[in-house]
């Protein structure tokens, strides 16, 4: 049966055509699957990037807040009082957080929006 269908189709020459369609849609697909591997190491790269980023900054404020809180401690020759100061500054900020975090999270979608319509173009 498949030697019938061999030699109409080459009869009609369509055995050529049928043959490059698909090395053209196995081509095709190979190429999508590099794409696809290329974008998740480039995604991978910037997120394992951003948190190295992320954690140096933590250290650095962290770090900075401990000194400047030692620092306001010997001003205020008190052993806490410092520590409260930054701990107060850090509650206000949380507070302010909380209470705007919808506009927060709206202004955080909006952004990676348009960096992923960036990135795309």
């Amino acid at each position: 049966m498949s030697n019938i269908k061999d030699r109409i189709l080459k009869f009609l020459r369509l055995d050529g055509i049928i043959s490059n369609l698909t090395g053209y849609v196995e081509t095709r697909i190979a190429l999508v699957k590099i794409e696809i591997r290329e974008e998740v190491a480039s995604i991978l790269s910037r997120g394992l990037m951003l948190m190295v980023v992320l954690m140096i900054g933590f250290m650095f404020v962290l770090f900075l807040c401990i000194g400047l809180a030692n620092y306001l401690n010997m001003l205020l020759e008190s052993q806490f009082g410092g520590y409260m100061i930054i701990a107060l500054f850090f509650g206000i900020l949380l507070a302010i957080l909380l209470i705007f975090r919808k506009a927060f999270f709206k202004l955080l979608g909006k952004q990676f929006a348009e960096s992923i319509k960036h990135r795309n173009d």
